[in-house]
């Protein structure tokens, strides 16, 4: 077995699965959080499974941008919660919260890591400059350049 780039996203992917798999069990199974034995509040709990399931999925996708995959992992969130009600279980808002906090300590340093680079490549252009030459953007057809010119003029 060799140590490959491939090998490690597979192992992540499968971890990611078997994670979510344990989730759902978790979160929408017949026992309540008192019989888990966890030595913290349900809350934390909530906050360390959304933290873990979305570095296994910032892991797992590389090619997917990074804001796509929080924006899924928020709305898993919001789909737990909901699930947890229509099973009989407490639907609870400070839950969503702590997940939603898990996401966001998850995301924070793929963040801080985009603008320490844009810091380095275009100290000074606005983001609304960095969005228009963002090259993963899909460009404007030439027609609709040349309206926006006349519009200006």
């Amino acid at each position: 077995m060799r140590l490959t780039p491939h090998f490690v996203m597979t192992a992540l992917r499968r971890g990611g699965v078997c994670a979510g798999v344990v989730a759902v069990i978790a979160l929408a199974g017949p026992f309540s959080y008192p019989d888990l034995g966890l030595p913290f509040p349900d809350t934390v709990a909530h906050a360390i499974l959304a933290y873990t399931l979305t570095v296994l999925a910032l892991a797992a996708f590389p090619r997917t941008r990074s804001a796509d995959v929080v924006r899924s992992a928020l709305g898993l969130c919001v789909a737990s919660e909901m699930a947890q009600a229509l099973v009989g279980r407490e639907m609870s808002l400070p839950d969503v919260v702590a997940d939603a906090a898990g996401v966001a300590a998850a995301y924070a340093p793929v963040a801080i890591g985009r603008l320490r680079e844009l810091t380095r490549t275009h100290p000074h252009l606005t983001f609304a400059e960095l969005r228009r030459i963002d090259p993963r953007r899909a460009r404007p057809s030439r027609e609709v350049l040349v309206l926006e010119r006349i519009a200006e003029a």
